[in-house]
């Protein structure tokens, strides 16, 4: 039996405790996609890949898929699931194995079952699948787009992921500087911390800013992460956020208004994963 078979054969009936690991390829994932990976290797080949990531991934609870990536000979151990949309390519692609769930699911290693997680991908009118709907205590909304903004010089000419997502138009003139648009929660959560991850576009000479805060009951909100000003034409991933949540507490994603057109503010593919993050 050669190597690529003995670790074929490893990957198939591998266990830990009363749980079979098993492995299946589910797809093609773009190389840059780094968001859920918690660590990464070098080989020589594709059979050498598989031996670095394959055992590793199966030792790690954390752990329900690896990548294979032979352009640049790097395998990926990950923690999370394969997209319903994936991402843009970039910069070549992954063959991604991974424990066989439904797409929108992932595989708990500790409780042994597919479970889901919650996420806004902006694809859908109205959008059943998301967790965060417009808050009435700002000055105006999100507004839900494809394809290019109607102002130039700002705004992302296309999705992040998918065709849909969502941004700050701030081209009427009855918006004041520092307008906020805010989304915000409309779930109940558990007394834990969760992972916040999504796609970020930023693009314009008087862009503003971009918070992600929580907020307890009658609280001030807290800000855990914050972009201000123009980061360029591009969309970048925020690669994760450990939020510390209960029932008393929501999200919310503030964007502010600039002082000029120039400041469209985008967000895509937003997902938040009931675990800390790698």
């Amino acid at each position: 039996m050669n190597l690529f078979k003995v670790i074929i054969y490893f990957i198939k009936t591998a266990s830990l405790g009363n749980a079979c690991v098993e492995f299946e390829f589910s797809r093609e994932i773009s190389a840059s996609d780094s968001i859920q990976v918690i660590s990464s290797y070098t080989g020589s080949s594709k059979e050498d890949l598989f031996g670095l990531c394959a055992p590793r991934c199966s030792l790690d609870m954390a752990c329900n898929a690896f990548d294979i990536c032979i352009e640049n000979l790097q395998c990926r151990t990950i923690r999370g699931w394969t997209p319903i949309l994936p991402g843009n390519v970039s910069a070549g692609l992954c063959q991604r194995h991974q424990m066989e769930c439904d797409d929108g699911y992932y595989y708990d290693r500790e409780k042994e079952t597919c479970a889901s997680h919650e996420y806004c991908d902006f694809e859908d009118d109205p959008e059943s699948s998301c967790f965060l709907s417009e808050s009435t205590a700002d000055e105006f909304d999100w507004t839900r787009h494809t394809g290019r903004t109607g102002s130039t010089d700002t705004g992302p000419t296309s999705a992040g992921s998918g065709h849909y997502y969502k941004y700050i138009e701030i081209s009427p003139i009855a918006l004041v500087e520092n307008s906020r648009a805010i989304l915000e929660t409309t779930k109940t959560f558990q007394d834990k911390t969760y992972c916040l991850t999504m796609y970020y576009h930023m693009y314009g000479a008087t862009t503003k800013s971009l918070l992600i805060q929580t907020k307890k009951g009658n609280d001030a909100p807290i800000t855990h992460w914050q972009r201000s000003g123009d980061q360029g034409n591009s969309w970048y991933q925020l690669s994760g956020v450990n939020l510390t949540l209960d029932s008393q507490t929501k999200i919310l994603f503030e964007a502010k208004k600039g002082s000029s057109f120039t400041g469209d503010i985008a967000i895509d593919y937003v997902e938040l994963w009931p675990y800390a993050c790698p």
